[in-house]
């Protein structure tokens, strides 16, 4: 069972080093690490699960390389975590416990993520790690530049992950996702099918680079 999920971005900026010597997301990394820490340990839960999109619908192994490299130099070694499985390797408290990191397909489809969510569900004790951003077009220099419903998009995305709402989420439509630029569309769609009952909290919703960026807690 799921006893709590933790929403995280999926900024490759996370990562130390991607950003510079600046350190953009420095402060935000911070919060994000303490969240997850906080409530795997109000939880007492000792195992992590960690969801984040990848190329297919997979687990890896805990040790598999870091591919930081692919926003540096480009060459990334054979069998290299996709970014947002590595956000939340990053992410996970330091201090022992199982971490399964479970990527799932890009293209996958909401039945597809729903199925993913409910394997979880019904394994050991855990508490998810969903790495996941909003849209990428909330300004004319974001990744995907400006759509104009992307505001109001990311606005009735943050309420729904305010409120723990699963039905929401599970309704998010693919092709929508795709043209705002909204890569976390799987994986919160496997969050709403893993979780029942859960009350939500939203600790930060923020966009410095035209790219929204949550951070909330379901428990």
């Amino acid at each position: 069972m799921i006893r709590a999920a933790v929403v995280v971005p999926a900024a490759p900026a996370l990562l130390p080093g991607i950003g510079g010597t600046a350190d953009p997301l420095a402060d935000l990394r911070e919060r994000a690490a303490a969240l997850v820490a906080t409530t795997a340990g109000a939880k007492g839960a000792d195992r992590l699960v960690v969801v984040g999109s990848g190329p297919a619908t997979r687990v890896w192994p805990g040790d598999a390389p870091s591919g930081a490299a692919r926003f540096t130099t480009g060459r990334v070694p054979d069998g290299a975590l996709p970014t947002d499985l590595e956000i939340g390797r990053l992410l996970a408290p330091s201090t022992g416990g199982d971490v399964v990191l479970q990527s799932v397909a890009t293209d996958a489809t909401p039945q597809e993520c729903a199925d993913l969510g409910r394997e979880l569900a019904a394994g050991p004790p855990a508490v998810l790690v969903v790495v996941a951003d909003g849209p990428a077009t909330l300004t004319e220099k974001a990744p995907g530049h400006l759509q104009l419903d992307a505001a109001p998009f990311a606005a009735e995305l943050s309420r729904a992950v305010a409120q723990a709402d699963s039905a929401a989420l599970a309704a998010l439509d693919p092709a929508v996702c795709d043209r705002l630029w909204m890569r976390g569309r799987p994986a919160l769609q496997v969050l709403a099918a893993a979780t029942d009952g859960l009350a939500g909290e939203l600790v930060a919703d923020e966009a410095p680079f035209g790219v929204q960026y949550l951070l909330a807690r379901w428990a």
